[in-house]
This record gives structure tokens, sequence and C-alpha cells, in this order.
């Protein structure tokens, strides 16, 4: 039988306990029972916000190898700058996944065929890469990420792995990638740009805190005006800094032991198709 990530995860089992126990201390003490039951709207608050948390739903915030290997992941694009970095990470022969959202899809399509024609992957980061995405009800969530991935397919690839935006996850959210044979990939290495918002001395915060099977974050969403090549300048200043570190930068697939995405034999990839959605 196929395992569901909607099974008896942390979140219920927690959840079940705490309220089982308000249920047998409330004859006794009402106060005590309303408190373990805000316990649980607490925790379940507070792991929304962790991205390596496994409280929700199964998540994957790094590798298991066990050796000097870290990977690579970009959010938010593609964008104009993806393809300094395409040309970036060709120099130093490392291969990437970009987590992409659906609105910069379509008006790059040609940049996302270019990702794939490298020899990089693909993830789902939601259509419209709203922060507040978990907040919105099942049926939105799972409209966010279904319709990045019927464009994606259109394009000819399938991508197993999906990326909440910010990093923050909730309990819908299981139901939805169970739905679309999903799962939920984050990161353990992150310098805190703020979507390329901070980027003066992100690399130095990347270098800091790197740790073998690390799953790096970085953006390739367009940077605020001026900050394009100090971008790149600071992706390079990482890249050269896990080299001399002998970290060994792996495809994100080889680093979890899963895939992450598979391109669709036989797909007409065409742009006047995908325009549609």
């Amino acid at each position: 039988m196929k395992f569901k990530m909607t099974s008896l995860n942390p979140a219920r089992l927690t959840g079940i306990a705490l309220l089982a126990a308000a249920a047998v201390v409330f004859p006794f003490s009402p106060l005590l029972a309303a408190g373990l039951a805000f316990l649980y709207m607490v925790l379940c608050l507070m792991a929304a916000f962790f991205p390596q948390s496994n409280f929700f739903l199964p998540v994957i915030s790094r590798g298991k190898t066990g050796e000097n290997f870290v990977a690579l992941t970009f959010d938010d694009g593609p964008s104009p700058l993806t393809r300094d970095l395409l040309d970036l990470l060709d120099r130093y022969s490392a291969k990437a996944t970009f987590f992409v959202s659906g609105v910069n899809v379509l008006k790059y399509p040609d940049v996302v065929g270019e990702i794939i024609a490298r020899g990089h992957t693909l993830g789902n980061h939601s259509f419209h890469h709203h922060p507040f995405l978990m907040l919105c009800s099942y049926r939105h969530l799972k409209e966010e990420i279904f319709r990045v991935q019927e464009i994606l397919k259109e394009m000819g690839v399938c991508v197993f792995a999906f990326r909440p935006p910010v990093g923050i996850v909730n309990p819908k959210l299981p139901l939805v990638l169970d739905k679309l044979g999903m799962f939920c990939v984050t990161f353990s290495c992150r310098a805190f740009d703020a979507g390329n918002r901070r980027v003066r001395n992100l690399g130095a915060r990347i270098l800091k805190r790197v740790k073998p099977d690390d799953i790096i974050l970085l953006h390739d969403g367009l940077p605020d005006a001026g900050d394009h090549h100090l971008v790149i300048a600071e992706a390079e200043r990482v890249l050269r800094g896990l080299k001399d570190r002998k970290l060994k930068i792996l495809p994100l697939a080889d680093l979890i032991g899963r895939d992450v995405m598979a391109e669709i034999p036989q797909v007409v990839k065409s742009i006047d198709v995908i325009k549609i959605f």
C-alpha cells in the first residue's frame, strides 16, 4: 500500500494525545484542559514557520549522504537574472534545482527551456508565490500548485518536488501533495536575503553556515535595481567558497536520493499552448 503523508503524522499524534488528555482532566480542571488545547494550537502555529519541521508532513530539508556534498537550489524565478546564473553554474560544472513560480514561467518560458537544456532540474514553487499562501483554503492551495504542474507538463516535464513560499507549511499541504503525487523539499542553509533584497555579503552568510549534506537556498528572482551584477558576484563567491572547502555540489536528486523531475517524452513544447493558462 502506498504510504500517505496524511497518515498518523506527528501533528495528528500530538493532537490526539493532548486533546485526549484535555478530555480526561476537564471534569477536574477545565482550566488545565483549556491549557492543553491551547498548547496544541501553539505547537501547530510554531511548526508552520520552521522549514525543517516534520510536524505536519515529511519534509526533506537536507541530504543523508554523510559525505562532503551539498545541493544548490534557486527560488522565485525564472527571470532575466537566471541566464547569468546558468552561465556561472556552467563555469563551475555545477547543477542546481530551480523552484519556479508559475507567473514567471509564463513570462520567461524560453528561460525554463534553457534551464532544462543545460541539465538542471525544476521544482514547483506555487503559481503566484504569495507569502501567506498557507493561510488560504485547501482548494486555493491545490490550484496554486496544480496550475504550475500543468504548465510545466505542457513544456515537457513533470516535477515531483514542491517548495512552499518562504518555507511555511500547514496541515492542508500534505493532503494536496498526496493528491498530486508530490513531496515537500525545503532547505537547511540560507542567507536570509529576502528574495535578493539583501544581497550584500550573501556569500559570506552562506559560507558561514554551510555544512555537508545541506540544501542551500538562493534566489534567481529579479533583485532591487542595480543589484543584478552583485547577485552574480555573491553567487560566485558561494561556488568558489564551496570548492575551497571541498564541498562538492551534487544535483538535488542525488543528494536526497529521490527524483525531483522527469522529462515527458513526445510532448509538443509550444509557447502558444502554455499561454492558455
